[in-house]
């Protein structure tokens, strides 16, 4: 069996958790290695568990998400200061979540009284461990608290993984909406909640920031893993039909076999990925009803609804929207 392609994420969780350490006496050294600025996700994985470990506490993911200070999240971070509202700056979040992540990213949908922000994690849902998920979803909650006069907190919060023994942190933090099991990780909040003036906004200053921030996006992008590269391709070919090697590869501009040899190089190949995507893709697209399974078929590029259906039990072991 192939390895898992290679995801990056940026380590702009570290300092925020090192001095969450260092706070109740645990030397962050022996928890969290020397990192550049990237590491693969299954290093920050890794932290996260061991940093759970440390303290003997689960929920550090939360712990330290509230803890978060002004600049904890870079460049990025002060971007999404600037917006008017709390749409902007969700919407900046998602625009640019490429930087602090090759693989997952941020969907904002409109639903009849409310808006959900998604955190959407295709084909690495797996590995990443309930204090990282906690530690993002924690992160916009508390970005919401020092943006805005009042707290805002979201009607309802869907998390991944099983509940805790006890789970009145996160109804301290989170509110009283919170949701475990869930296939999603989710935010939602009532409508007209985002869209309240933010007292610091500044229309001139996002403009400045979102031309820097563009700037670094290309240049991410320039970096990305091949099997990144790959991906992306395929997500936006894949409702014309299974996608194949030689057009990808003609598309990115490079031999069929020289990319062959780079994806073997970070340890998967071509069919891993885009059975890593379509599989992402298939339980995001699964859970709106409004999406017939005819439709979700056609759209990850299969040639009948029974070839997605034998996929999707590969991959979960059930049927789609079934037992």
């Amino acid at each position: 069996m192939t390895a898992p392609a290679t995801v990056t994420v940026a380590t702009y969780f570290v300092q925020p958790l090192r001095r969450f350490l260092a706070a109740r006496g645990v030397e962050a050294s022996h928890v969290v290695p020397e990192v550049g600025a990237r590491v693969e996700l299954e290093v920050a994985a890794g932290i996260w568990r061991a940093a759970a470990e440390a303290v003997e506490d689960p929920l550090v993911g939360i712990r330290v998400a509230r803890e978060l200070v002004p600049g904890d999240y870079g460049a990025l971070e002060y971007a999404v200061r600037s917006s008017p509202t709390l749409r902007a700056a969700f919407e900046r979040v998602s625009r640019f979540h490429a930087l602090l992540n090759d693989r997952t990213g941020v969907a904002l949908d409109e639903h009849p009284g409310e808006v959900r922000i998604r955190y959407l994690r295709p084909g690495i849902e797996a590995r990443m461990p309930p204090p990282y998920v906690e530690f993002v979803l924690g992160s916009w909650v508390n970005m919401g608290r020092q943006l805005a006069d009042a707290p805002v907190l979201p009607s309802r919060v869907l998390l991944p993984h099983p509940a805790p023994p006890d789970m009145s942190l996160h109804r301290e933090f989170f509110g009283e909406g919170v949701t475990f099991g869930s296939e999603g990780a989710e935010l939602h909040f009532k409508a007209g909640v985002l869209d309240a003036p933010l007292p610091r906004g500044d229309a001139s200053l996002a403009s400045v920031l979102d031309r820097h921030m563009e700037q670094l996006l290309v240049q991410a992008r320039a970096a990305r893993p091949w099997s990144a590269k790959v991906s992306e391709d395929v997500a936006r070919q894949l409702a014309d039909g299974t996608p194949r090697l030689e057009q990808v590869a003609e598309r990115l501009t490079v031999s069929p076999r020289a990319l062959r040899r780079r994806l073997e190089e970070e340890g998967t190949t071509f069919a891993r990925v885009v059975d890593d995507l379509r599989r992402g893709l298939a339980l995001e697209l699964t859970r709106n009803p409004e999406v017939s399974l005819g439709e979700v078929a056609f759209l990850l590029g299969f040639s009948e609804p029974s070839a997605f259906h034998r996929a999707f039990r590969r991959w979960t072991g059930r049927t789609p929207r079934g037992s």
